[in-house]
C-alpha cells in the first residue's frame, strides 16, 4: 500500500448532497493519496449533515464546517484549518468524476516535478465540440491573437485579462491558471495568499484570480493523464451572474495592470456573442443586460488616461 501523502482536500459544497456523497466515496477508494478531508458547507440549516457524513466515512479523516455561501470564503476557510505539516492543498469541487486511474497518476507525478511547480491541475474531459462555434473560430483568429484579445493555446491568459479554457489536453501543459475543480498546491508557496473576497456569492473567476498570482511564484502545470469529467451542476441567476461576469473580471484585471484597451474590446466582442445567442435562448437575454450594467464597476472606478489608446487599438 502506497504511503498517504501529506495533502489536505478542501471540498467546498453548498445543497447538493448526493453529489457530495459521489465523491467521499472515491476518495474512501483512494485514501492513499491524502490524510484529510475538509468539508466547507454553505448549505442550508436544514441539510447539514456531519454527524451522518463523518459516520459513514470514518477513513477519510474528515473535518466539517459550517460556512457563508461563497466558494471564496470557504475555500480561505479551509485554508485556515489545513493540517500545518502537510506539503499540498488540493482544491475540489463536489460536482466532478475522476477516471478510476486519476489519484494513482497524480500521486506518481507530484513525487516527479521540479522544485519551481507551484500547482498542478487534473485534465478536465468533455465531449462539447467548442471549436465548431462560430464564436470560438473568432476568439482564435490571427486579429484576436495579434491585438493579444485571445489565445488559441489551452490556459492562457491573454493581454486583454480574458483567459482561454483547459480541456481534453493531449500533454502535460503549463499555463498561466488553474481551475479549481481539481488542483494541488504547494502549501509553503501558497499559503500567505488568499481567494479573493470580493467577487459575490458565485465567488466567479476566484480560481483565475487566485491561481494567476500563484504563477508569479512559480509554474502551474496540467497532468494530461488524470482526468476527471466535470459535470457543470451549476444553478445561477442570468441577470446576477452576467454582472459578476464583466465586474469580477475587472476586478482581475486592476490587479494585475492589464490594458483597459484591451479588455475593451474584448468585452465588446464578448457582449455581442451573448446577445446573438439569445436568438436560440432567450434566457440569455438577462445574461446579456446583467454584462451591460457589469459595465458601470469599470466606469466608476476607470481613470480616463487608461482609454487612450482604445479608439486606435479598435481601428488599427
Amino acid at each position: 500500500m502506497k504511503k498517504r501523502l501529506p495533502l489536505s482536500i478542501v471540498i467546498p459544497t453548498k445543497d447538493r448532497h448526493a453529489m457530495l456523497i459521489r465523491i467521499l466515496n472515491y476518495l474512501q477508494k483512494n485514501t492513499f493519496f491524502f490524510n484529510e478531508v475538509l468539508i466547507i458547507d454553505s448549505s442550508t440549516k436544514n441539510i447539514f449533515r456531519e454527524k451522518e457524513i463523518k459516520n459513514n466515512f470514518k477513513k477519510l479523516n474528515i473535518k466539517y464546517y459550517n460556512s457563508k455561501p461563497s466558494t471564496s470564503i470557504q475555500r480561505n476557510l479551509g485554508l485556515k484549518q489545513i493540517k500545518k505539516k502537510n506539503k499540498f492543498i488540493m482544491f475540489l469541487d463536489d460536482d466532478i468524476e475522476f477516471y478510476n486511474n486519476a489519484f494513482k497518476i497524480m500521486h506518481k507525478f507530484l513525487a516527479t516535478i521540479s522544485t519551481n511547480i507551484v500547482g498542478v491541475g487534473f485534465n478536465s474531459m468533455t465531449d462539447k465540440q467548442y471549436t465548431k462555434k462560430i464564436s470560438e473560430r473568432i476568439k482564435n483568429s490571427d486579429f484576436f491573437y495579434r491585438h493579444k484579445i485571445y489565445n488559441s493555446k489551452p490556459g492562457v491568459v491573454a493581454g486583454s485579462g480574458w483567459h482561454t479554457k483547459i480541456l481534453n489536453i493531449k500533454k502535460n501543459t503549463f499555463v498561466d491558471w488553474l481551475p479549481t475543480q481539481a488542483c494541488i498546491y504547494k502549501i509553503k508557496i501558497i499559503k500567505s495568499m488568499t481567494f479573493c473576497n470580493q467577487l459575490g456569492k458565485y465567488a466567479y473567476l476566484e480560481d483565475l484570480i487566485f491561481s494567476h498570482e500563484a504563477s508569479k511564484k512559480g509554474k502551474l502545470i496540467i497532468n494530461s493523464k488524470a482526468k476527471f469529467k466535470d459535470n457543470h451542476h451549476v444553478g445561477r441567476n442570468s441577470f446576477y451572474f452576467g454582472i459578476l461576469e464583466i465586474k469580477n473580471r475587472i476586478i482581475f484585471i486592476k490587479k494585475n495592470n492589464i490594458k483597459i484597451s484591451n479588455f475593451l474590446i474584448a468585452y465588446i466582442f464578448f457582449i455581442t456573442k451573448n446577445l446573438f445567442s439569445t436568438f436560440y435562448n432567450i434566457k440569455n437575454f438577462m445574461r446579456f443586460l446583467g454584462n451591460i450594467i457589469g459595465i458601470f464597476y469599470l466606469i466608476a472606478t476607470i481613470n480616463i488616461k487608461e482609454l487612450g489608446n482604445f479608439k486606435i487599438k479598435i481601428f488599427r
